[in-house]
């Protein structure tokens, strides 16, 4: 059975997520630990690691982080990757100490590089990461992107070149519906979506997909922009969704919505993804 949840803010301590989460009825949620376009951050206290941890036990259902936006394990800029490689390890350790169950990052961007340097570039930043910690409880999660601006890991072919230096490690991917359609994936009709589970079988196996981003898309398929709809009202529709929750497989995996923030449009997303789970 899917469980579905959203974004939520963390502002004024993490604590305060659970409380949010509960607010819009979200069985599973996300958040940043610290700001998404900051490098600094003040971490956590022993003090809350062990509130977090209480309250994330009585909660049970998934919780992710997802990794700030300045992240770029990609870059050719050697200054910018070394900031990149010590946050994501500085929040990797922070996760698995609070007992969060996914980290989920974009993987990059190439820019002024080729493909081929940009996957190079992520895979030897991840090996420095898992060099120095390998999660004992957190799954990293690679997130799929729209192909827009030199993006990398927009195809399951990326995804499973910089996926395969690391099968010891507990990582996987979350698939963000709005990327999948702007990439291309016609994941609203009946073939497109075949396709797009054959697609994912043959790189990467349906068992490596651990949660969703869902997002509907103000791109047509194929825009290759990063912009989210509500649920139905985008180009993907409810046919898409309606696909995904019907899928023996995806019908079991945990749903976060990151659409726009308004009125109460969390909870209308919500309900919507349930009422779809039902038919």
């Amino acid at each position: 059975m899917a469980l579905f949840g959203a974004h939520v803010s963390s502002a004024g301590s993490i604590l305060k997520t659970f409380d949010r989460a509960k607010e819009i009825s979200a069985e599973v949620f996300q958040f940043f630990l610290r700001s998404p376009r900051a490098w600094k951050w003040k971490g956590v206290s022993n003090q809350l690691v062990k509130e977090f941890r209480e309250r994330l036990s009585e909660y049970k259902n998934p919780v992710m982080v997802h990794a700030p936006y300045l992240l770029n394990l990609a870059s050719s800029d050697r200054i910018l990757r070394r900031k990149s490689v010590e946050v994501f390890l500085e929040e990797l350790k922070t996760c698995d100490l609070l007992g969060i169950h996914f980290y989920n990052f974009h993987p990059g961007t190439a820019k002024g590089i080729t493909l081929e340097e940009g996957i190079k570039n992520i895979i030897l930043s991840l090996e420095e990461v898992f060099s120095q910690y390998s999660p004992v409880y957190t799954t990293v999660l690679l997130e799929n992107t729209a192909g827009e601006r030199g993006d990398i890991g927009k195809n399951f072919k990326e995804l499973r070149e910089i996926m395969e230096p690391f099968k010891g490690i507990k990582m996987g991917i979350c698939l963000d519906t709005c990327h999948a359609f702007a990439y291309g994936y016609e994941i609203n009709t009946p073939r497109g979506f075949s396709e797009f589970l054959k697609d994912i079988e043959r790189n990467v196996g349906l068992e490596n997909i651990k949660a969703v981003h869902a997002n509907d898309s103000k791109v047509p398929l194929g825009g290759k922009k990063d912009r989210h709809e509500h649920i139905g009202e985008g180009y993907i529709g409810l046919e898409g969704f309606k696909n995904l929750l019907k899928n023996e497989y995806f019908k079991k995996l945990p749903y976060y919505i990151e659409t726009p923030k308004e009125d109460n449009m969390d909870l209308v997303n919500l309900n919507r993804l349930r009422e779809l789970a039902k038919l």
